[in-house]
């Protein structure tokens, strides 16, 4: 029979499954193309930051007058040298009247102008750790994002002898938290007694020991502000490690 004008039934045959072998043959390639795209997006837009959320205690009882600006530059450097990672600030005084919230998770501008605002507590009566200990648990109060990094900076003269709330439950609160506490002890007077024996920060120095924290004794000498400034920031960045 002629076949002339029409494809024969083989011929169509061959060239329909040609057809569909390169067109199989391309589905690896549109896969490949797709994942590609696909990684390259993910690459451009990476996941946010959760930042970090620092609180900051800063002891103003009547006996800090001379050494506070200390205070003051110490707390303010450390602002600034955490402004770029992702941080918010919360900033308390305490000492001499019950622990004052200044601002609350503000960026570090806000948190540098309260801090240049803050001036000495009223005239204390019968000032006792076991306002550093209330002071303490407000500060952790603070803390209410469980996904974010957390910091606590106590500065303050170091009256920290247990009455009240001991320091046992205040590193209990802390780890259950994972809150990282570092410690700037600033102060007139000395910190040892006797034969060495520290006398102030004995605690403080255990509770910064055991959540990861640093503990600095800077007093009243201003050069050692600087260093102590980057000693805080640098573990203060680090992730919370129990």
């Amino acid at each position: 029979m002629s076949t002339s004008g029409k494809e024969a039934p083989t011929q169509r045959a061959q060239r329909t499954r040609s057809a569909i072998l390169a067109l199989v043959s391309m589905l690896p390639n549109i896969g490949t193309g797709f994942s590609l795209q696909s990684a390259s997006a993910r690459q451009e837009s990476p996941r946010a930051s959760p930042g970090r959320q620092i609180v900051l205690l800063l002891d103003v009882n009547p006996d800090q007058r001379n050494v506070l600006t200390i205070e003051k530059a110490l707390a303010e450097g450390v602002v600034m040298k955490l402004r770029q990672s992702g941080s918010e600030f919360s900033i308390i005084t305490f000492g001499g009247q019950a622990p004052t919230l200044l601002e609350s998770e503000v960026q570090a501008d806000a948190a540098v102008a309260a801090l240049q605002q803050i001036g000495l507590g009223q005239a204390r009566q019968g000032y006792l750790s076991l306002q550093l200990y209330n002071a303490l648990d407000f500060a952790f109060d603070q803390f209410t994002d469980d996904r974010r990094l957390k910091a606590l900076l106590v500065i303050t003269e170091g009256n920290d002898y247990p009455r009240g709330t001991t320091i046992k439950n205040v590193v209990s609160r802390a780890l259950q938290l994972q809150v990282t506490c570092s410690v700037a002890m600033v102060a007139g007077h000395t910190f040892y007694g006797s034969k060495s024996i520290q006398r102030y920060g004995f605690y403080l120095r255990r509770l910064a020991g055991k959540t990861g924290g640093r503990y600095v004794e800077i007093g009243s000498e201003q050069k050692k502000v600087s260093g102590s400034i980057g000693r805080l920031s640098d573990r203060m960045l680090r992730e919370y490690r129990r």
